[in-house]
């Protein structure tokens, strides 16, 4: 059972070997997979930023997001995750480390559905207790 962070999801539709590699596996073994509503942002916010010049670009690309990050079922944030993510924060600012936000909602929310992290995010989501990475 996997959560794939927002770099993984890019990955796949940019079509990097290794993430194709991966999906592959896991769709042929019919493993859980999922995302955070945060991914669900960053993703979007990227689609908006390349293409807001142009309407129609823009209202197509929103289309095929929609559809790629329908592969997924989308965690969204609640109070348990809220608390876990203050938990990190609190723990990686006592040990004066710091990592933005975004990746903390997400590594939150694959600790508290108990889920492995997918990622090649290493330097960040490593400094975080207890947490399941997978690369690929």
């Amino acid at each position: 059972m996997y959560l794939f962070d927002t770099d993984y999801v890019i990955n796949l539709v940019r079509g990097d070997r290794g993430a194709i590699n991966l999906a592959k596996k896991i769709e042929k073994e019919m493993i859980y997979r999922a995302i955070s509503i945060v991914t669900v942002h960053e993703y979007l916010l990227g689609v908006y930023f390349s293409h807001w010049r142009n309407e129609k670009k823009l209202e197509k690309m929103l289309e095929k997001a929609e559809s790629e990050l329908m592969r997924f079922d989308i965690i969204p944030y609640d109070y348990k995750i809220a608390k876990k993510t203050a938990e990190i924060m609190a723990y990686l600012r006592r040990e004066g480390r710091i990592i933005g936000l975004a990746d903390v909602i997400i590594a939150a929310t694959a600790l508290v559905n108990q889920l492995k992290l997918v990622t090649r995010n290493t330097k960040h989501f490593s400094q975080i207790p207890n947490l399941k990475i997978t690369t690929y």
